[in-house]
């Protein structure tokens, strides 16, 4: 499946911040998250798990609304939502280290 900007799946930083709560919007365990999310690697993930994507820098988290941290939206289809995140997060964890 090709990518599709309306049916593409929106990858935000917020989801894999170690300093947000989950009703802040972090959606994976404390150990699967980083300090600081990046969208490069976050973008990166998605390249790795040969999806297609695209970085849009300049949109908001809903729900913290006031920083602009961006997100990726990432083609639907290959992989469910709740199996991609843990995979992006393995990426930004092994990058965190270096």
């Amino acid at each position: 499946m090709a990518y599709d900007e309306d049916t593409a799946i929106t990858v935000w930083p917020e989801y894999f911040d170690i300093n947000r709560t989950r009703a802040m919007g972090r959606r994976l365990p404390k150990n699967l998250c980083v300090k600081d999310p990046d969208l490069d690697i976050i973008a990166k993930g998605a390249l790795i798990l040969d999806l297609e994507y695209e970085v849009y820098e300049n949109k908001a988290y809903p729900s913290n609304w006031a920083a602009k941290r961006g997100c990726v939206k990432v083609e639907k289809g290959k992989i469910p939502k709740t199996e991609l995140l843990p995979k992006i997060a393995e990426v930004l964890v092994k990058n965190q280290k270096k």
